[in-house]
């Protein structure tokens, strides 16, 4: 299931998402000594970062360093096309969110706008590296330096992109990593924070050293599920089984594997959230950092493949193409007028494409005092499609995908 099999180009269609398991995976490995520090040793050594610390998930590490680099009620200029949590995480650090809208091609806040709401109660920019492809860190940390606020970078969907020659997550004053179930490097829960304000991270590790451990039982439904969705997605299965369940329910599956289905705003954070990884977990993403570029190379060929086979198509819009590891296309997300009447076309041509499940925030009601117009949010969030680039994902079933979207973009339906 978990195996890398040629055997699986045969299959169509092959699933949206794999995740990036092997049978290690499944299999808890103790290692002398504390693995978690080794862990974020590993990450400084190869990312040339000062310090990093291991947090239970992303959104923990979102506030855990708000907490340490904001006072209450000091603004937070950031992108409302984000999940429900990361908006929590800010408020409940004490800071108010400031939405500013995002550029239609890269899903990350525009700089110029971002800069024009900097104002004296302004604190940081939090910026989200989407989809693999960077928000653009440099510009955003010359503003910020000339205008004395700090740089936050959510990476959580990152993890491994390079800006001139420096990692996301590096370039802010603090980064943030996930290490989550369907990320390209994954603990089945967990994250990391990395900064080179090492009295920072200290702050941050004195923390984290109150919380008790993830608890076992919540790893190993993890990893459970994690099996379940393995088995589920081996092409064999998947084309057989699962993708005619998940047609003849479109709507009920659609939203059953929406995680934002049922978020909402929170009045406290989270215990849940309030854990410290364990030492089988780091130790399984020590493991997997060798990996990292390897994945990345995969998927920067299957980019290749959309951009030259869409590249001339009018009516979506794509990411912008670039030569280097600033877009590592976690996904490669277009975004179409009408979505939903693509994606139930892609089923009858037996394709397997994603809605993206963020919602511009600005508009939510739970969020109502927080309101900002943001049109180009609001369009992305009811237009992004996320097409697979994992690296198990055929070149073969590539060509079908675009082949697919040219037809329906031409009106062969």
């Amino acid at each position: 299931m978990f195996v890398n099999s040629r055997s699986e180009t045969s299959w169509s269609p092959h699933p949206r998402y794999r995740l990036y398991t092997t049978s290690a995976s499944y299999i808890p490995r103790l290692k002398n000594g504390d693995a978690t520090a080794q862990f974020e040793a590993e990450i400084c050594r190869k990312f040339h970062v000062a310090a990093a610390v291991c947090v239970p998930m992303a959104r923990t590490g979102i506030y855990l360093t708000l907490l340490e680099t904001i006072r209450p009620g000091e603004k937070i200029i950031m992108s409302p096309l984000t999940i429900v949590d990361v908006v929590n995480a800010v408020m409940l650090a004490g800071g108010r969110p400031i939405f500013c809208d995002i550029r239609r091609e890269t899903c990350s806040i525009d700089p110029q706008k971002a800069e024009s709401l900097i104002d004296n109660q302004t604190a940081a920019i939090l910026i989200t590296h989407l989809h693999g492809q960077t928000a653009g860190a440099g510009a955003f940390r010359d503003t910020c330096d000339r205008r004395g606020v700090a740089l936050i970078e959510d990476t959580a969907q990152a993890f491994g992109a390079i800006e001139n020659a420096r990692h996301l997550g590096t370039i802010g004053d603090a980064g943030i990593y996930s290490f989550g179930f369907f990320k390209n490097l994954s603990t089945w829960q967990g994250g990391m924070v990395v900064s080179n304000d090492q009295k920072l991270i200290e702050r941050i590790r004195d923390r984290v050293r109150r919380f008790s451990l993830v608890p076992r039982r919540k790893l190993l439904k993890a990893r459970l599920s994690g099996l379940v969705i393995d088995v589920g997605t081996w092409p064999p299965i998947f084309s057989n089984l699962t993708y005619p369940v998940v047609r003849r329910n479109f709507g009920i599956v659609s939203r059953w594997l929406d995680p934002e289905a049922k978020s909402r705003r929170l009045d406290s954070f989270p215990e849940e959230y309030l854990r410290q990884m364990r030492h089988w977990q780091a130790n399984l993403g020590r493991r997997q950092l060798d990996q990292v570029e390897n994945d990345t190379r995969a998927r920067l060929a299957h980019a290749r493949q959309y951009h030259n086979g869409l590249g001339g198509l009018a009516g979506i819009i794509k990411p912008p193409r670039t030569q280097d590891l600033s877009n590592i296309y976690t996904y490669f997300p277009i975004q179409i007028p009408n979505r939903k009447k693509l994606l139930l076309y892609a089923q009858k041509r037996r394709r397997d494409f994603a809605a993206q499940h963020l919602r511009n925030c600005a508009d939510l009601p739970e969020f109502r005092e927080l309101y900002q117009n943001c049109p180009n949010a609001r369009a992305a969030a009811s237009e992004l499609v996320l097409l697979p680039t994992y690296p198990r994902y055929s070149l073969k079933e590539i060509d079908s995908n675009i082949e697919t979207i040219v037809d329906y973009c031409s009106g062969d339906l």
